[in-house]
Parts: structure tokens; C-alpha cells; sequence
């Protein structure tokens, strides 16, 4: 079993990604303790999930054999800054030469400030011409949101769609760019209403047409009710992609997503292989990862949690606990066969509740 020091310093390791890792706009407000529910470590996270199966989706998949959990997995659920590995794997598997240089004009149109954590201005790049590489480091390690709608745009849509399939991505919708997706929020009164595909159609056109410098947001409670209807995909194909990534994914994709071990030497000692990507909106936390300590065999791990109530939200941004989930699933197999009963007791012993309420 892996020591609980261990899952400690990768979630560490992970939590700049997690602080920028988004696409939200606006931070909830923050709530007293008492009034906090008990989601603050990986223990109370699972309990909550086991209680509200409609706003979660869990997959637990080793490299051998079935998954080892799967709850809620085949819902779709809102990715928010996770579908970035889409672009990021269309993008390496492609021929492109990623030391091409690109102008900083064609990255910073796509800036919209004030809505990314910060990602922007703590990424990477090269003033005057960041390379391709630059730009998939910056959408990946912290989340830059313009580097990847740049990305997107250089790529086409239509190739990262068709990369989600081949990779058996059934049930994944179409990806747009998070510049249309925050134009059509106060553009598009029918938003929520289109089908993905549609959504995708407009988002990708606004994009194309409404200058960063002109988009403005709505109030948080209508920024979780559009939200919801961000770019979704299935926690089980997604354990799935991360397993096939971890397993035999190209070697460009692989070192990219394994940013954690750059970052922390000693994640790189424990863990031969880290790959990871996090991400929020408003109301919404994924987690996706391939986790291999060293010596043994990985593990992949998705996990999607939607419509979280402000309470839930709050303690999750501030403490990390669905990362530190993440690690122990992937790597104690006491707390693996827990997660199980727990997930998989009748709805009447969980003590299900409504969906969205705490």
C-alpha cells in the first residue's frame, strides 16, 4: 500500500494545476467550516459521491482486466479543462512540428482576462513567438486556455473529433473553443437548448468572430446553469483513453501529460509514469490520470463530479481532496476494495439524495 505521505506530495505536486486548471470565470464564495460538508479528504469525497450518484462519475480501470470501479461512468458528464487532452493527442499524433513558432498575437487573441486563474500570465511562452510545444505545456501544466483554443484553431476541430474517435471516444461531443463557449454564455439565449454538435458549430464561429476584449461574463448562478452544458464526455471512456495513453500512447502525448514528474522529483522517484489533467467551471471538477508507481502496474482513473452545490465546490478548490481521491485509487488497493463497497452498496444503504443538494 502506498503510504498516505505519498499521495500527500502528488497531490502537491498537482495542486498548480488544479489552482488554474480551468475554464471558470468566477470563484464561489467561500463558506464557514461549519457550514462546510465533510468532502475535505479523500474518505469524506467518497462518501458524498456514494450519496449523490447523479452528479458523479467514477472509473477505476488497471492495466489488466475489467474496471475495478465503475459508478455513474457511462453518464455524460461537463469535462471543463480536461477535453485539453483532446487537442494536446490530435495535435502530437499528428505531423506537425511542434519547435514551429507561431506569432504571440495568435495566442493572445484568444486571451480573455480574468478567466483562467491566472493560467495566462503564469504560462510559459516566449514574449514575441512561442512554439507549439510551449503552447501544449501551457494548456496542459496550467491550464492556459488561449494557448489551447490556439492550439484548437492552428489543429482544426474536425482533426481532434476524429482523434476522439479513433481512440474509441463513442460517446465524447464534439469539442469548441472555450473563447465561443464564454461569447455564446451572454450571446446565445438558446445555448443550453442546442444539441452538442450545434453547440459546437456556434461556439466555433463565435470564436471566430467576437474579439476576447468584447466578451463579457454572467453572474455566477448563471455560469453553473451554462455550465452544465459544457464539452461532456463518459468517465469510462475516459479511464479508457488514459490507460491506452499510459500504456502505448505516443511518446510527444506521454511526456506532456506527465508533467508531475517534472515538476516534483519525488513523484518522479516514486512513479514511473504521472500523467494527468484537471479541470473546472462553475459547479463542475474533473480529474482524469494514468498513475504508475514505480515498479508496478498503472492505473487509470477518471473522475467527473457535476452540479456540486457552492459548499462542496468551495472545500474542493481549496483542499485538492478529489486529487488526493485520485492517487489513492490508483495506488492502495485497501482503499480501492473500501471505494468499492462503498460505491456499490443498494441506492437505500448510500443513503442517496437528490441531485445538486449537499
Amino acid at each position: 500500500m502506498i503510504a498516505s505521505v505519498i499521495a500527500a506530495a502528488v497531490t502537491l505536486a498537482l495542486a498548480a494545476c488544479a489552482s488554474a486548471a480551468t475554464s471558470s470565470v468566477t470563484q464561489p464564495a467561500s463558506v464557514s467550516s461549519a457550514a462546510a460538508p465533510a468532502v475535505a479528504t479523500p474518505e469524506g469525497l467518497l462518501r458524498w459521491i456514494s450519496r449523490h450518484p447523479s452528479n458523479a462519475g467514477v472509473a477505476v480501470l488497471p492495466d489488466r482486466g475489467p474496471a475495478a470501479v465503475s459508478f455513474g461512468a457511462d453518464r455524460r458528464h461537463p469535462l471543463a479543462s480536461t477535453r485539453k487532452v483532446l487537442i494536446t493527442g490530435a495535435l502530437t499524433a499528428s505531423a506537425t512540428n511542434l519547435s514551429q513558432r507561431v506569432p504571440r498575437s495568435a495566442v493572445e487573441r484568444f486571451y480573455v482576462p480574468g478567466t483562467d486563474g491566472g493560467a495566462h500570465e503564469h504560462a510559459r511562452l516566449d514574449p514575441t513567438r512561442p512554439t507549439l510545444r510551449q503552447l501544449l505545456r501551457a494548456a496542459i501544466e496550467v491550464s492556459d486556455n488561449a494557448a489551447a483554443d490556439a492550439l484548437l484553431d492552428r489543429i482544426g476541430a474536425p482533426a481532434v473529433n476524429a482523434w476522439a474517435r479513433r481512440q474509441g471516444l463513442a460517446r465524447q461531443d464534439p469539442i469548441f473553443p472555450v473563447l465561443g463557449e464564454l461569447a455564446a454564455w451572454t450571446r446565445d439565449p438558446q445555448w443550453t437548448r442546442h444539441a452538442p454538435s450545434e453547440r459546437a458549430r456556434r461556439a466555433l464561429a463565435l470564436a471566430r468572430d467576437v474579439p476576447a476584449r468584447e466578451i463579457t461574463v454572467p453572474e455566477l448562478a448563471e455560469q453553473r446553469r451554462l455550465a452544465a452544458s459544457s464539452v461532456a464526455g463518459t468517465a469510462a471512456e475516459w479511464a479508457q483513453l488514459m490507460r491506452r495513453i499510459g500504456r502505448n500512447g505516443d511518446s510527444e502525448l506521454v511526456m506532456t501529460l506527465d508533467w508531475p514528474r517534472r515538476k516534483s522529483k519525488r513523484t518522479a522517484r516514486r512513479f514511473d509514469r504521472f500523467l494527468a489533467k484537471g479541470g473546472t467551471l462553475p459547479g463542475v471538477i474533473t480529474e482524469v490520470a494514468y498513475v504508475q508507481p514505480a515498479g508496478r502496474a498503472g492505473t487509470a482513473v477518471a473522475l467527473f463530479l457535476r452540479d456540486l452545490p457552492p459548499t462542496v465546490e468551495q472545500v474542493l478548490r481549496r483542499t485538492f481532496a478529489q486529487q488526493a481521491l485520485v492517487v489513492r485509487l490508483a495506488t492502495d488497493a485497501a482503499f480501492l476494495q473500501r471505494a468499492r463497497r462503498t460505491l456499490m452498496q443498494p441506492p437505500a444503504a448510500r443513503g442517496d439524495r437528490p441531485r445538486g443538494r449537499s
